[in-house]
This record gives structure tokens, C-alpha cells and sequence, in this order.
């Protein structure tokens, strides 16, 4: 291999790299979990394009109930090339595993914060149902890790500033860790409205750190193509960029960004009812291209994310 390669971390959103479980019995109904402890998380920036026809300031309801089918799709690809073979342009997706996760959850008005928590608005937690994946040979592991528990707590507009994940405590290492990076990946793409009053034909973004095969900082755009009552349909783009400039190849040498650009489509309805989308689908592919100063060999990595809710 040319170069150190980044362990793939299962946090997608989460500044901690690492999570610490102690076994303990779960104080809701269903399997027994593992303690979680709270991860915190980077804030997002949001920024606002334009405010459409800025009828009302959106935000999330501070109590309720969701089941919702996510459906999470990601592959990660490298390829050693020759400079003059290299198509800079990110493909529309990639080759990729799918993991169905069934999710069932409520949201509470949020506690005082324990100590290295931040203030929130709103407590969040889901628990897995069944998880089906497309790999018949991880069925088993999978399905070891049915009741694994994803929570958060957050503002009203949809900030997240703690996570917490909990897996049953009969799940596979194989099992917990293709269900936590899952779950991740649901998180990766946070639907954060603006504070002030928008409305159809309103379009912001959303920066934030995503951690995979490597960090990259992401910028999703959305835009309000329809809102009807608490239902709000929106489009989403979403670009990524490298948070290093730079590789280390196996002898010291540094490799380059040189290159990187997102292919991306995707639209979502959100429910303000609901923590998650209750409907749409959202797919990217990010292609960096690395280099040296005196070669003409090219790194090329291609990220590829598609998350779907029904």
C-alpha cells in the first residue's frame, strides 16, 4: 500500500473517535444494552442563501413518537493510476453495501445536561428493530444487534450536541460495528433549519465534519420546494472536501490533495413532528485525487453515501 491508510472510524458526526461501553442492564424495554456515554459533537454552521418567502421560523416538535425504515448505503473505493488516466469528475455512486435499519423512537423535552454536557432542548432516542442487511453472510452478525440504541440531545431547529450509542450486549463485535457506523451515517447528514423565518424557495447550508476512510468537512445545501402544515419537502445537495491537505506515504512522503469534488441528488420531507426524515432519499459521491510533487502516480479515492427513510 502507498501510503498510511486512515482506520475507517464509525462516528460519522461525533469529535470523539473512540467510544467506551460498560455492560449494564438497559432500563427500557427490549434487549440488554451496554451503558452509552454521551459523545460530543462539533456544532454545525448554518447559513442562510436566501430566506424564500420567509413565512415562519421551523422547528422541531419537543415531544413525539417515530418509526421510520432507513435504509443506509456507503462503499469506499482506492485506486493507484497514472496522472493522465484520471477522470477528476466524482462518479453519480459506486459499488456499496446496504444495511435496512427499522427505527423506533421518541423525543422528550431534554433533562439538565450531565456533567460535560452541553444545554439542549430536546432528548432524542431510537432503538433498532430487526437490521436486514444485503450480504446474506452478515445476517446473523447483523441480527445480534437488533435493540441497539441511538440517542441524542439537541436544540429545536435540529443541532445535535450530544450522541450516545448503546449495543445489546449479546451483538457480535462484526454485528455492533457494521450497525454503529449505520447508525452514523444516519447522523451525517443533520436537517438544521435556520433561526429566522424561511419558506418556499429558501435555500441554506449546513457545515460539518464527517469522520469515514478519512475526515472531510461537508456542506449540505437544502432547499424548501414545499411546505404543507408541519410537513416541509426539501432538496439536497451535498459537497465534501478533504479537512487535510495532505497524505503520508509509507516512506514519509506527503501526498496532495490535488483534486475533490461531490456528485450528489437527492430530496428529503421532513415531518417537524419527527426527530428523522420520515421520506426521500439522499446519494453522494465524493473523488479525491491525491499526488506527490515528482510523480506522476495519482491516488484516487472515492467515498460513496446514500441514505434513504420510508
Amino acid at each position: 500500500m502507498l501510503f498510511r491508510h486512515f482506520p475507517r472510524a464509525f462516528a460519522a458526526v461525533v469529535t470523539a473517535t473512540a467510544l467506551t461501553l460498560s455492560a449494564c442492564t438497559s432500563e427500557e424495554t427490549g434487549p440488554e444494552t451496554e451503558a452509552a456515554v454521551g459523545l460530543p459533537v462539533d456544532a454545525a454552521r448554518v447559513t442562510v442563501q436566501t430566506p424564500g418567502t420567509a413565512e415562519r421560523v421551523l422547528t422541531y416538535a419537543s415531544s413525539g413518537e417515530q418509526s421510520v425504515t432507513v435504509e443506509v448505503a456507503d462503499g469506499f473505493n482506492q485506486l493507484l493510476m497514472q496522472a493522465d488516466s484520471v477522470d477528476v469528475q466524482a462518479p453519480a455512486g459506486g459499488d456499496v453495501t446496504r444495511l435496512t435499519l427499522p427505527l423506533t423512537g421518541t423525543t422528550e423535552g431534554a433533562s439538565e445536561p450531565a456533567e460535560g454536557e452541553r444545554e439542549a432542548t430536546r432528548d432524542v432516542e431510537f432503538s433498532v428493530g430487526q437490521p436486514s442487511p444485503d450480504n446474506l453472510e452478515l445476517v446473523d452478525d447483523v441480527r445480534s444487534a437488533e435493540g441497539f440504541r441511538l440517542g441524542w440531545r439537541g436544540e429545536d431547529d435540529g443541532q445535535v450536541s450530544t450522541v450516545r450509542l448503546a449495543a445489546p450486549t449479546g451483538a457480535t463485535d462484526e454485528g455492533r460495528a457494521l450497525v454503529e457506523k449505520a447508525l452514523m451515517k444516519v447522523l451525517s447528514l443533520p436537517v438544521i433549519f435556520p433561526a429566522e423565518a424561511v419558506g418556499v424557495g429558501a435555500t441554506w447550508s449546513v457545515d460539518t465534519r464527517v469522520t469515514g476512510e478519512s475526515t472531510l468537512l461537508q456542506t449540505a445545501t437544502y432547499t424548501i420546494t414545499g411546505i404543507a402544515g408541519d410537513r416541509v419537502t426539501l432538496d439536497v445537495d451535498v459537497q465534501q472536501r478533504p479537512a487535510l491537505g495532505a497524505l503520508t506515504m509509507e516512506d514519509g512522503q506527503p501526498l496532495n490533495v490535488l483534486n475533490s469534488n461531490t456528485t450528489s441528488e437527492g430530496s428529503l420531507t421532513v415531518d417537524l413532528g419527527h426527530a428523522l426524515p420520515v421520506d426521500g432519499r439522499v446519494s453522494y459521491t465524493t473523488r479525491v485525487v491525491y499526488g506527490g510533487a515528482d510523480s506522476d502516480v495519482r491516488v484516487v479515492q472515492d467515498s460513496t453515501t446514500s441514505l434513504s427513510f420510508s
